[in-house]
């Protein structure tokens, strides 16, 4: 996904032929083609109706039916994202049904650098003074920044008005939503979205959800949360992956290197396992994994991870 924000990491580093900077690359969506096996060359949209609802699991089909309801992707920010905000399910099942996208609740992963990130706002504010500063530009005194660092979550719920600044790179987990509402893009020329975002935006100041991890065995459980758990699994030598019982697993190298039984893998390389089934897998690494929690999973996970 070339963005005019995007920095040449990601094409470096997965051999991508893009003469623009690229911002997004995305690992798991609709779109992309299954790489190995018998379903291979067939778009994830199309499999997924083949495999059916026991394949992604019980607690996604019941609320989402036979789509994959998360996207997983790598930013590379160059230059600082919009300020933005996104809709929540209501919101966006209602005033944005065409589109086939859900609300989008996300969370961050440094994969690589420092710099800060807007999150929310310094004070509560009313929704005319909110509308006037990004008018005129003065909303970037009104926004609250943080510094993050490799290996940081940062969680973000749906109506949080946020921003990635330069010189990170991030997985990013979220629901599968591509609506964006921007309330200010420093003079480029796009589009802002000021009624959308500002029928949807938190106006009061946002507690940054950075939650610590919780230690198992072999994984961190990193945040937790309706739309998804987010989990850290640590490979060394030879081990097996299980999707839980009720939800698919997604699984994407981040650093090191693996190998499955349908070859190598690398660098951003994402495996979709069906619920309740498990991958081997050998090598050195860290894998980040995402799955949609049962209520009971999620009752479990204690209050400092949830968002």
């Amino acid at each position: 996904m070339p963005r005019v924000w995007g920095g040449r990491t990601l094409a470096q580093r997965l051999g991508l032929d893009c003469a623009e900077p690229v911002g997004e690359v995305w690992l798991a969506y609709d779109e992309n083609l299954i790489r190995t096996g018998p379903l291979a060359g067939i778009p994830l949209a199309e499999a997924l109706k083949m495999l059916g609802p026991r394949f992604i699991g019980r607690v996604p089909y019941e609320k989402y039916g036979l789509e994959l309801p998360l996207l997983v992707k790598f930013l590379d920010a160059a230059e600082w994202l919009s300020v933005q905000v996104h809709p929540d399910d209501a919101y966006a099942h209602t005033n944005e049904a065409g589109s086939g996208f859900h609300g989008k609740t996300e969370a961050w992963y440094v994969l690589a650098g420092e710099g800060e990130v807007v999150y929310g706002l310094r004070e509560p504010l009313e929704q005319d003074t909110l509308r006037r500063a990004a008018e005129d530009g003065s909303i970037w005194d009104l926004l609250r920044r943080e510094r993050v660092g490799p290996g940081q979550v940062v969680g973000v719920p749906a109506g949080t008005i946020h921003a990635i600044g330069p010189g990170l790179l991030l997985y990013e987990v979220q629901q599968r939503s591509d609506l964006t509402y921007r309330l200010y893009d420093y003079g480029r020329p796009r589009e802002l979205h000021l009624e959308k975002a500002l029928a949807v935006a938190c106006l009061e100041p946002t507690p940054l959800v950075r939650p610590t991890p919780l230690p198992g065995h072999q994984k961190e459980v990193l945040l937790a949360a309706e739309a998804f758990v987010l989990e850290r699994h640590f490979l060394q030598g030879r081990r097996s992956f299980k999707a839980p019982e009720t939800s698919f697993l997604l699984l994407t190298l981040v650093e090191g290197g693996a190998a499955w039984a349908e070859g190598p893998l690398g660098w951003g390389d994402t495996l979709l396992v069906g619920a309740g089934e498990q991958v081997e897998v050998a090598g050195e690494g860290i894998f980040l994994a995402a799955f949609m929690p049962s209520p009971e999973v999620l009752a479990a996970c204690p209050p400092g991870l949830r968002m």
